[in-house]
């Protein structure tokens, strides 16, 4: 199959069947089997989908069944052997401490040839290939490992000295749906399913794979969906935005919509028109807008990152047409507003400077011309035509300088200082006029505007009147954003100036630290008492120290504040998801402005919403309330599941959770990857591990599958870690923090193939069963170092948080990161159940106060209440705990659901135009399916 019904597959659930025909006397029990095969890894066949399968021709169906399970074990990491090094596990050693001591001793003083350092026996064989230790068959049977047993490593396939064994019992069960309860009858319409919480069993989607009969509409839809997003899109994203244009629009921009709400989308989609056609320049000058959209069509047509994050590109020549286009454009935008827009990305211009040449003919642009003498800051001969261009476009903000040498130079006064000149003097409302024409920067900066307005009632109505006339000039992620970013601040708490230097102290200890970690002499290790002393300290019986054992060799960027000091969590720009955290020295905000900002955010976004196609019913899961809407999703790792940042998901009761990693390394490079835990109590002190060292942490609490530390083609390397909840909140734990290192500081995105996930596995299953899988992500990235998410095991959450940790080491593992782990992890905990981010509520709300003829909010009891067109009132009724109406009802109807899992859409009976989101699963036919930064995309102004 081609790459475009991969792609609608994957973010569909339907598939293409092409070769329709007489059925085969066979394609019942056929397609018989192939469900099976569907139902090992979590799918079920659609009615319509299994007849078209079972009229498949024979010479066909085999092909395309292997595409079809090829693109659903991808989906979850089956496609590959996920081979741990203790092959029994989750039966791993019980004694970790007397394995490694003998895995020291072989290491040390086996030698080929010579008798077994442990049993004395002779002919222990030849030494493996490639790490050459002399290995005892009958002290390391190789039956119960897939590697070297004294250093991990895989071995090349001469060796003799593994075994072939018979894979571990497999025990699958296919999903079931859930049973529908009878519903009962409000206001005479039909009756539907009850929500309700789930049971263990069916925390799990139930993905149901339906037909795709017209694959090329399909591919226009999702084309057009994802262009409309008003987010920067991830790499998987962009990936499938180009396979869709190149079958459905390939060199051509006639069919974008007049406004794309997200730049670097619509920048990509320009360079890709442009690289496919030349014909295609004058088209994209039409559609640019600001001097950075320019840059960033350029850079994405030299191959580079359109967010202009990434600086390692080179400029492509580029064609004289675009080179004459692109000084046009400049020129256009005169030399003060062109100039400020090039400084903000310098170093780009600077580099796409170099391929337009602007100082040739300055006659033709000087606008353009001066404005890259001012990124530049070039002198020109006052006479010549650079040096006059100069001198013409002087004014206040373009200042000249004149040079002893007879040159000239010009320095730009940006917008920004002269907000930040008026700042400095007090004068808030002349901020304020400044800002005003350029509303998302004022939007932006709201909170600071606030603040310097202090208790002055008429500065703050002006800043409120300034949000009125901006709103409709603003993207709607930032006035949710700058909104939500208000939530309780009338109740910000300051940081003490004790506790403020406490953390300029550790700061600065840090850095001294990490300044001197390369002077400081590591003990050599010179005899067997050295080796034993160690490996008792290491894996003695008695309990583990719970701090690092070499404080100050590594730690995490910067000092920061601790768990119980108040505190702001930033998220820096960037390619990766990082945070950085700071004393909080805020003053709070007055209640009441923060209830007309929200009020003014509500009343635009649901304005905007009020000229879309309405709906007669909307059902609302109170509990999306809690889960924060995606703005950013560029630097999201591509996941399975689709998470949202910050989103909170149940676990099982049962309490069993499986983690895997998998990674490939390069050929010449090898990369050791570890897959580990910390465990810290409701304080956020640290408990204990369990990783590569420690393989067990409180008896079957937390088990390791061993330490793999190579990953050659074509077996790769895996590694799991099972978490028993009931044992580890019984050991003290109540939180768990999984940590992905690479070891020996090879940045994942050099390796050739990597990807965790998480599993609920049946207790005295299969090692991986692919029905089981919740979540799969892959790590990617200039990153050593993970935390995908958080385990509440108390209360049975988690927290997911994509976040990558900053850190310098010589060698990387969870036992030398204490506070600094716990300091991450309580730091996304209190950000994304705070409430500082807009919710998923939030933007489905703003749509049903504004397209609904009447509103449903569903409670975690089951019951509903039905509120006014009003966001304030949707807001209201979520936060209560239970309804005055039994049940959601309606049939046939236009309907807006949106539910934390899939599944429980399934008793509604929608009508034409319906739309669905769901953070779990996906709703079947005839659902339209819409993520959350669908929906806000539609409120682009």
């Amino acid at each position: 199959m081609d790459r475009l019904a991969t792609v609608v597959l994957r973010r569909t659930g339907r598939v293409t069947v092409i070769g329709n025909g007489p059925a085969p006397a066979d394609g019942n029990e056929w397609t018989a089997a192939l469900e099976a095969d569907l139902a090992g890894r979590g799918w079920l066949m659609h009615d319509e989908l299994r007849r078209a399968a079972g009229r498949l021709p024979v010479a066909v169906r085999v092909r395309w069944a292997d595409w079809l399970l090829a693109v659903l074990d991808e989906d979850t990491g089956a496609d590959r052997p996920l081979v741990p090094l203790y092959r029994s596990f989750p039966d791993t050693p019980r004694d970790p401490g007397a394995v490694f001591v003998r895995r020291l001793l072989t290491h040390l003083f086996a030698v080929p040839g010579a008798p077994c350092v442990l049993c004395e026996r002779d002919q222990v064989g030849a030494p493996l290939d490639p790490c050459g230790h002399p290995v005892c068959p009958a002290c390391f049977p190789p039956e119960q490992v897939s590697g070297c047993p004294v250093c991990g490593r895989r071995l090349t396939s001469g060796n003799s000295y593994l075994t072939p064994v018979a894979p571990p019992k497999t025990v699958r069960r296919a999903p079931v749906l859930p049973e529908e309860p009878p519903g009962e009858r409000v206001r005479g319409l039909p009756p539907v399913v009850r929500p309700r919480v789930l049971p263990p069993e069916e925390l799990l989607p139930v993905r149901i794979a339906g037909l795709e009969t017209d694959p090329y509409t399909a591919a226009v839809e999702l084309r057009d969906q994802l262009v409309a997003r008003p987010g920067a899109l991830n790499d998987g994203d962009r990936a499938d935005l180009n396979a869709l244009i190149a079958v459905t629009a390939p060199g051509r921009l006639d069919w974008l919509p007049e406004v794309v709400p997200g730049r670097e989308t619509h920048a990509l989609v320009i360079a890709w028109a442009l690289r496919e056609s030349p014909q295609a320049i004058d088209a994209a000058r039409k559609r640019w807008d600001t001097v950075t959209d320019v840059a960033r069509t350029v850079w994405a047509y030299s191959q580079g990152d359109p967010g202009l994050v990434d600086l390692s590109t080179r400029v492509r020549p580029l064609p004289r047409m675009l080179r004459r286009a692109v000084l046009a454009h400049l020129d256009g935008r005169g030399a003060v507003n062109a100039a400020e827009d090039m400084l903000r990305h310098a170093t780009v211009w600077k580099r796409i400077g170099e391929r337009l040449h602007p100082f040739e003919k300055v006659s033709h642009h000087p606008a353009a011309a001066v404005a890259f003498a001012v990124v530049r800051g070039t002198r020109a001969d006052r006479s010549g035509p650079l040096g006059r261009a100069i001198v013409d476009h002087a004014d206040d903000q373009l200042q000249v300088s004149a040079h002893p040498d007879g040159t000239v130079s010009v320095r730009l006064r940006s917008h920004a200082s002269l907000v930040e000149q008026a700042l400095a003097a007090g004068d808030v409302p002349g901020a304020v006029r400044l800002l005003t024409g350029r509303p998302g920067e004022l939007w932006r900066r709201l909170d600071h505007l606030l603040r310097a307005a202090g208790d002055d009632p008429d500065t703050r109505d002006a800043i409120t009147a300034a949000l009125r006339q901006t709103a409709p000039k603003v993207a709607p992620g930032v006035i949710a954003a700058s909104a939500a970013q208000l939530t309780k601040r009338d109740a910000t708490v300051r940081a003490a100036a004790a506790d403020v230097a406490a953390v300029q102290r550790a700061r600065a200890g840090a850095l001294a630290a990490r300044r001197a970690r390369d002077q400081v002499t590591v003990a050599m290790v010179t005899s067997l008492n050295d080796v034993m002393r160690e490996a008792a300290g290491r894996f003695g019986r008695s309990a583990p120290d719970p701090q690092p054992r070499t404080p100050g060799r590594a730690s995490l960027t910067g000092g920061r504040p601790g768990p119980a000091m108040p505190r702001r969590i930033f998220f820096p720009r960037g390619s990766l998801v990082t945070t950085w955290t700071e004393p909080e020295t805020r003053a709070a905000l007055q209640t009441s402005t923060i209830a007309a900002v929200r009020s003014i955010a509500d009343s635009e976004l649901t304005g905007r919403a009020a000229g879309l196609p309405r709906f007669d019913l909307a059902v609302l899961d109170a509990s999306l309330a809690h889960i924060p809407a995606p703005i950013r999703e560029r630097v999201g790792s591509a996941q399975l599941a689709g998470w949202p940042r910050g989103s909170v998901r149940p676990l099982p009761a049962d309490g069993l959770l499986r983690l895997f990693l998998h990674w490939e390394e390069p050929e010449r490079t090898r990369v050791d990857l570890d897959l580990s835990c910390a465990f810290f109590d409701e304080d956020w002190r640290r408990v204990g591990y369990c990783d590569f060292s420690r393989l067990r942490f409180a008896g079957d609490a937390a088990v390791h599958s061993g330490d793999l530390t190579s990953a050659p083609a074509p077996l790769g390397a895996t590694e799991y870690l099972d978490l028993d909840m009931d044992l580890l909140a019984g050991a003290g734990a109540r939180y768990a923090v999984p940590i992905i290192f690479s070891f020996n500081d090879i940045a994942f995105e050099k390796l050739t193939a990597a990807i965790a996930g998480l599993m609920l596995p049946l207790r005295g299953g299969e090692q991986f069963d692919a029905a089981r899988v919740a979540q799969r992500f892959d790590l990617q990235g200039d990153a050593r170092m993970m935390m995908p998410f958080v385990v509440d095991l108390d209360r049975r959450h988690l927290l997911w948080t994509d976040l990558t940790l900053n850190a310098s080491a010589d060698w990387y593992d969870v036992g030398r990161f204490g506070d600094q782990l716990a300091r991450a992890a309580a730091d996304q905990w209190e950000h994304f159940l705070g409430g500082h981010r807009p919710s998923v509520l939030d933007v489905l709300a703003w749509h049903a106060a504004a397209r609904a003829d009447r509103i449903l909010v569903v409670h975690a009891d089951g019951t509903c209440s039905e509120v006014p067109a009003s966001v304030a009132a949707i807001r209201a009724a979520a936060a209560r705990p239970t309804g005055d109406l039994p049940a959601v009802t309606g049939s046939g109807s236009a309907v807006l659901a949106g539910a934390v899992d899939g599944s429980l859409l399934t008793g509604l009976a929608p009508g034409p135009g319906s739309v669905a989101f769901a953070v779990a699963g996906r709703p079947g036919s005839p659902w339209t399916v819409l993520s959350t930064i669908d929906l806000l995309g539609q409120l682009t102004g």
